[in-house]
C-alpha cells in the first residue's frame, strides 16, 4: 500500500517533503509500534504472572520470570520489526532485511532464554535433578554451568547466522579444523578439566583430606579446574594436574571408620610355658575390655621361636579414625602390657648372641682359664695401636774392677 494513500494531507505538499515523511513515518510508528507492545508485554502478561509467582513459597519461579524478561524484550523487537513491513510497503530489499534481522532477533532470543533459565537452575542442584535426574554435586556446578552455557551459545551463534542467510556449513568445517588445532595444543588442558570432572563426581577426596598417592602424601588444600593443591606433612605445598590424580590410587586416610593396631612382643628364652600362657590370656583379657577396640577383632597368640625371643603378636581394631586418637590408645594399651609383663617377671628380649665352649685345655678349670688367658693376652684399645713386645737385651757383665 502507497503511503501517500494512507496520509491525503500528503497529496498537496511538495515532493521533498512527502518523501521525507514517507521515509521517516513507517520509523516512527515502528518505534510507537515497540512501544506499545512493551507496554502490553509488562501491562498485560508480565504483572499477572508477578502476581502468581509471588504466591508460591519457592522463590525459584520468580528468578526464572525475572530471566524471562529480557529475551521478551528482544522477541517484541522482532516481532515489531515483521509488523512494520507487513503494515507498509517497503522496498523489497528493505523488507527482506528486515525480515531476516527479526528471524535472527528471533532465534537470539529463545537461545538467550535458555541460556538466562539454565543460569537459574544451574545454582539449585535440586530442581537440575527434578529436571533431569541426575545428581550433580554442588562442586561441580560452576564448571557445569560454564560448559552448558558455552554449548548453548555456541549452537545459537550457528543458528543466527543460518537465519542471517551465512554459510554455515563452510563455517562449521572451517572451526572443526581451528577446534582440532586447538585440541591437540591443549589436550593436557582438557584432561586436566575432565579430571576435575571425575574428581568432583566420584569424590575419591575432598578439602581437609589426609591422603596419600605415589606422588604426593598430605592434606588436600583445594580442588581447581586444572590442578589440585595438597599441603605435604613439611608443609610444602604441591601442585597435582588433575589426570594424575584420576589415574593413580589414592589412598584416603581420612575416610578410615577404624584403624588396625598390629605389634609383635617378643620375650626372653628364660620365659617359661606357664608364664607365656599367662602373657597372653591377659593380654588378650586385655584387648578385650579397653574401651574403643573392636572385642571381635582382638587376636593375641605365641607365634613364633625366633632366633633370640619368643614372639607373641597382637592384632586388633580401634574403633577411632583419627590418628592422634590412635596414637593416644595404643600408647594406653602398651603401657598397660608393660606392666603386666612386669608384674609376671618376664623380660623383653632384645637381639643377643650366647657363646658357649665345649672344652677347656687340660688340668685347667673353668675358674682359671680367663684369668690366664686375658693375662695372655691383654685388651687392646680400639684405635690404639698394639705395644711392641719388650726386646731382651743381654745382662751386664759383672764388674771385676779391671780396667
Amino acid at each position: 500500500m502507497n503511503q501517500v494513500d494512507l496520509l491525503p494531507l500528503l497529496a498537496g505538499q511538495p515532493e521533498f517533503v512527502q518523501h521525507i515523511i514517507i521515509d521517516v513515518f513507517p520509523f516512527a510508528v515502528a518505534l510507537l509500534i515497540i512501544v506499545i507492545l512493551r507496554w502490553l508485554l509488562t501491562a498485560i502478561l508480565l504483572r499477572p504472572l508477578k502476581i502468581i509467582v509471588e504466591r508460591s513459597e519457592s522463590d525459584i519461579d520468580d528468578r526464572l520470570l525475572e530471566a524471562s524478561v529480557s529475551p521478551l524484550r528482544l522477541a517484541v523487537v522482532a516481532f515489531s520489526l515483521f509488523s512494520v513491513t507487513e503494515i507498509f510497503a517497503f522496498d523489497s530489499i528493505v523488507e527482506e532485511f528486515a525480515q531476516t534481522v527479526a528471524r535472527s532477533l528471533f532465534v537470539a532470543s529463545a537461545f538467550f532464554a535458555l541460556v538466562r533459565w539454565f543460569d537459574v537452575v544451574s545454582t539449585h542442584p535440586e530442581i537440575f535433578q527434578r529436571i533431569t535426574g541426575w545428581a550433580i554435586p554442588e562442586r561441580l556446578l560452576p564448571f557445569l554451568n560454564t560448559v552448558v552455557k558455552f554449548l548453548i551459545i555456541a549452537v545459537g551463534a550457528i543458528f543466527v547466522l543460518q537465519a542471517l542467510q551465512y554459510d554455515v556449513a563452510a563455517l562449521i568445517a572451517s572451526l572443526g579444523v581451528i577446534g582440532l588445532g586447538i585440541s591437540l595444543a591443549s589436550q593436557d588442558t582438557v584432561s586436566n578439566m575432565f579430571g576435575f570432572a571425575a574428581i568432583v563426581t566420584d569424590n575419591p577426596f575432598k578439602v581437609g583430606d589426609f591422603i596419600t598417592t605415589q606422588a604426593v602424601t598430605g592434606i588436600v588444600e583445594s580442588v581447581g579446574v586444572r590442578a589440585t593443591r595438597v599441603r605435604q606433612l613439611d608443609q610444602a605445598l604441591v601442585t597435582v594436574p588433575n589426570n594424575l590424580l584420576t589415574n593413580a590410587a589414592v589412598l584416603n586416610r581420612t575416610r578410615l571408620e577404624k584403624r588396625r593396631l598390629d605389634a609383635t612382643l617378643n620375650f626372653t628364652y628364660s620365659t617359661n610355658s606357664d608364664q607365656l600362657r599367662a602373657v597372653v590370656a591377659e593380654i588378650r583379657e586385655l584387648l578385650q575390655n579397653t574401651e574403643d577396640i573392636d572385642p571381635e577383632s582382638v587376636i593375641v597368640h605365641f607365634v613364633a621361636f625366633n632366633s633370640s625371643s619368643l614372639d607373641v603378636r597382637i592384632i586388633c581394631q580401634v574403633l577411632l579414625s583419627d590418628w592422634r586418637e590412635f596414637t593416644a590408645k595404643q600408647e594406653q594399651v602398651f603401657l598397660e602390657i608393660m606392666s603386666i609383663v612386669e608384674r609376671l617377671g618376664i623380660g623383653f628380649a632384645f637381639p643377643s648372641r650366647s657363646i658357649y665352649i665345649e672344652s677347656l685345655p687340660e688340668n685347667t678349670t673353668g675358674d682359671q682359664i680367663l684369668p690366664e688367658m686375658q693375662a695372655q693376652n691383654p685388651p687392646v684399645a680400639e684405635g690404639d695401636d698394639a705395644p711392641a713386645p719388650e726386646s731382651e737385651a743381654p745382662a751386664p757383665a759383672a764388674s771385676t774392677g779391671k780396667p
